[in-house]
C-alpha cells in the first residue's frame, strides 16, 4: 500500500473516532445543554463533522513528519490538540465568562469532552503509528530568553490582529460594547501567560518533528490554526455567526503567522541529534 493511500486510511479512521469522541462526550457532560439553533452556515452535527476532518487531516499531516510513534506520538498530538482548541479557549474564557454569560457548568462540560476525546485520539494515533522513533531529534537552545520573546510576539500578534481585522467590523464592536471594562494591563498579562502556553507547544512539536525548519514552521502554524479556527463554526449559545466568522478570520491568520514564527524562533541555533526510542 502506498503512502497517499495509507494516510487516507488513517485520516478516514482519525475522523470517525473524533467524531465519536465528541458525540461521546456531548451526551456525557453536556447534556443540560440547551439545543441550539442554526445561526451560521452549519448545524451542529454539520460542524461536528467538518471539525472533525480537519483535525484529522492535520493530524495525520503532522504524524506523518513527528519522530516519535507509538503512544509517544499519540500523547503529543492529543496534547497539543486538546490544549490548542481547547484549553487556550478555556483561558479567555475564564477571563470574559461573566460578561459573555458562561456557566462553569459548561466550561466543565466543554474541557470533560475535550479530553474524552483527546484520550481517545491519543490511542488511536498510536495504534495507527506504530513502531520505533527514527530520525533526528532537535535540540533546542536559548529557551531562557526564546519563550519570553515568543510570548511578547504572540501579545503583539494577538492585538495586532484584533485591530486591524477584527475591531473595524461593526458587528464585533456591536457585541463587545456590553463587555465589562478589563484593565488593559491586566489582559496583556493574561495574553503573555497565555503567549508562555502557547511556547510551551510549539517547543514540544518541534523537538518531536523530524523535517526542515520551514516546514516545521508551516506544521506549528497549521497546528495553531487549524486546530483553534473551525471550532468557530459550532452554534455556539452566546456568540451570534457574524461575530465568530470575524473572529475565524482574525484568529485563523494571526495563529498561523504566529506559529510559524514561534517555530523558526526556536529552531535558530536548533542542533539534530540522532537518537532512537523505542515504543
Amino acid at each position: 500500500m502506498n503512502r497517499f493511500a495509507l494516510d487516507l486510511m488513517r485520516a478516514l479512521a482519525l475522523w470517525l473516532i473524533l467524531a465519536f469522541g465528541q458525540a461521546l462526550g456531548g451526551l456525557l457532560f453536556l447534556r443540560a445543554t440547551p439545543v441550539l439553533t442554526q445561526d451560521g452556515p452549519l448545524g451542529s452535527g454539520q460542524a461536528l463533522l467538518v471539525t472533525s476532518l480537519a483535525d484529522a487531516v492535520i493530524l495525520v499531516v503532522i504524524a506523518g513528519s513527528m519522530r516519535a510513534r507509538g503512544w509517544t506520538l499519540g500523547l503529543v498530538l492529543a496534547g497539543v490538540l486538546v490544549s490548542v482548541q481547547t484549553g487556550q479557549s478555556l483561558i479567555e474564557a475564564a477571563v470574559f465568562g461573566r460578561d459573555v454569560r458562561l456557566s462553569s457548568a459548561l466550561m466543565f462540560g466543554v474541557a470533560a469532552t475535550a479530553v474524552l476525546r483527546g484520550a481517545i485520539a491519543a490511542a488511536v494515533i498510536a495504534r495507527l503509528w506504530r513502531g520505533r522513533a527514527h530520525g533526528p531529534a532537535a535540540r533546542l537552545t536559548g529557551l531562557v530568553w526564546k519563550l519570553p520573546l515568543i510570548a511578547i510576539l504572540y501579545v503583539l500578534c494577538y492585538f495586532t490582529a484584533g485591530a486591524l481585522i477584527a475591531w473595524p467590523s461593526p458587528a464585533i464592536r456591536a457585541y463587545y460594547a456590553h463587555v465589562g471594562r478589563i484593565d488593559s494591563g491586566f489582559l496583556w498579562a493574561v495574553q503573555f501567560g497565555r503567549g508562555l502556553v502557547w511556547a510551551g507547544l510549539a517547543v514540544l512539536l518541534i523537538r518531536g518533528l523530524a523535517v526542515p525548519a520551514w516546514r516545521s514552521a508551516l506544521l506549528t502554524g497549521l497546528a495553531f490554526s487549524g486546530f483553534m479556527t473551525p471550532q468557530l463554526l459550532y452554534p455556539n449559545p452566546v456568540m451570534p455567526w457574524a461575530v465568530r466568522s470575524m473572529h475565524m478570520i482574525e484568529v485563523g491568520t494571526s495563529n498561523l503567522v504566529f506559529g510559524a514564527l514561534a517555530a523558526l524562533i526556536l529552531v535558530a541555533g536548533a542542533q539534530r541529534t540522532a537518537v532512537i526510542e523505542g515504543r
